[in-house]
């Protein structure tokens, strides 16, 4: 008997390779002889995420209840990445998450945030909060604008009962045609010193708002990523188990640039033929569809219509679907296998967890990923959702597996699912750790770090410069700080 050809017989047929499955850690990058003096050198770190969407930088955020909602998806859009709204709220919640991120540093607002005359100084406080904004346009019952209400006129007024008619600034204010240049509304606003032009038709009525803050914030972030319309972009959640259809509709109404179809196992018949209906009823809309681990996966989600794929079954932090069912390949091995099939049809290719370092971002680039998903690391800033509280004389905010038992619960609560599964998540406490915006440079900085090791002046020339050579524990262990 032939015992190396058995085992290899034996191997195949749980289709295993006779080497090991390889994660972050088993591996280290080649560094090449580089002509690139410093990583500031390095410029360009712009990606193709999904169909015509491309992003300034290559990272995103999870779609997890504990790390985007609007306010991350706004702090990512202005750093050049993007956060995809959670599928855990209702949809009615996401298209309003959506909305907001899409008011946010936009110059010409098409459709301001307006409460009516009869309302009281409550309801109008309640809206203004609603969308983080401290005055709002007064119309009429047919969109004719009667006047603002500013901070100014309600500062000292205490009685919520009171109609905002009583109080509020009244016309004429200083308005505009709906077809002035963004540099004529500059020259209007600071000749009449004010901060909002309302746009108006000739028949009165109030066609859009532009703002001297939001044109700042544009010249303020111009890393940002935005549409044609110079709004910044956002991605979102569709549900599996929901009309998905309907929701994609209404969140591509809303303004969503990339819907995400987003479910624990994608390599099933259902997600395929869910694919299918949402590229043949959206055909131009990019669509993003997760989570794989498998090169059979990625052609079967490719050859459906996915113009972006999401890999990564199990690495997560808070994850334990493997420890639970013993299904799931490392994540090195699960971008390089999916990467195999994806770059030769040319589409793009998202790596889901198992990223707690510049090295393992590093790393998941010269695997073959285009971009990379952020979710622990993201959910001790100060954008997500969440309260931050203290023990132990530190700051900690939570971090929950979207099929953690307590996730789930809530989701029961809420009507979103029948009943209670075996939880292949966890919550835990994380560090605190102040604004997205320093998580994200310092794992930029590690990037360029590593680019310039290699000699790559962009993400294209990394991957395809970039070499692994595989270590051992000692090795691993031995390129850590020592204590």
């Amino acid at each position: 008997m032939n015992l190396e050809a058995a085992v290899r017989r034996y191997f195949k047929t749980k289709g295993l390779p006779l080497q090991p499955a390889l994660t972050f850690a088993d591996v280290a990058i080649k560094d090449n002889f580089s002509a690139i003096d410093s990583r500031s050198d390095i410029k360009n770190l712009k990606i193709r995420l999904a169909g015509e969407i491309c992003l300034n930088m290559p990272i995103v955020s999870a779609n997890m209840d504990t790390v985007t909602d609007s306010r991350m998806a706004i702090a990512l859009a202005r750093l050049g990445g993007l956060g995809f709204i959670h599928q855990f709220f209702s949809l009615e919640e996401r298209i309003k998450e959506v909305a907001k991120v899409k008011r946010a540093d936009n110059a010409l607002i098409e459709d301001p945030v307006t409460i009516l005359n009869t309302a009281t100084l409550g309801e109008a406080k309640e809206r203004m909060a609603e969308y983080k904004i401290s005055s709002i346009l007064v119309v009429d019952e047919f969109s004719r604008l009667w006047g603002i209400l500013t901070s100014r006129d309600y500062r000292f007024q205490y009685d919520d009962g009171l109609l905002i008619e009583k109080i509020m600034s009244w016309m004429p204010l200083v308005i505009a045609a709906p077809n002035i240049t963004r540099d004529e509304a500059l020259k209007i606003m600071d000749k009449e010193r004010i901060e909002k032009l309302p746009l108006i038709d000739n028949r009165g009525l109030l066609k859009g708002l532009i703002t001297s803050k939001d044109i700042l914030k544009e010249k303020e972030f111009l890393q940002a990523v935005r549409d044609r319309r110079g709004k910044l972009m956002v991605g979102a959640a569709v549900q599996l188990n929901a009309d998905y259809l309907a929701e994609a509709e209404q969140l591509l109404k809303a303004g969503t640039d990339v819907i995400l179809l987003d479910v624990a196992r994608a390599n099933a018949k259902r997600v395929k033929e869910a694919v299918q209906k949402i590229k043949s009823r959206f055909p131009k809309a990019p669509l993003v569809v997760g989570n794989i681990d498998t090169p059979e996966a990625a052609l079967m989600l490719i050859q459906a219509g996915a113009d972006c794929l999401k890999v990564g079954v199990g690495p997560g932090s808070a994850c334990k679907t493997r420890e639970t069912t013993g299904v799931g390949l490392p994540q090195l091995m699960a971008v390089v296998s999916c990467a195999a099939v994806a770059k030769k049809y040319g589409v793009s290719l998202i790596a889901d967890g198992g990223i707690r370092s510049g090295a393992n971002l590093a790393k998941a680039f010269v695997a073959g990923a285009d971009a990379v998903m952020i979710g622990s690391l993201f959910a001790g800033t100060d954008e997500s959702p969440g309260e931050i509280f203290q023990d132990e004389g530190r700051r900690w905010k939570m971090y929950r597996g979207s099929a953690s038992a307590e996730h789930q619960f809530d989701r029961m609560e809420s009507g979103s699912l029948d009943g209670m599964r075996t939880p292949e998540g966890v919550p835990r406490r994380i560090p605190y750790t102040g604004l997205v915006k320093s998580v994200v440079e310092e794992l930029l900085g590690g990037l360029r770090s590593s680019m310039s090791y290699v000699g790559a002046h962009d993400l294209n020339e990394f991957w395809k410069l970039g070499k692994f050579v595989w270590q051992s524990r000692s090795g691993y262990e031995e390129g850590k700080p020592q204590s």
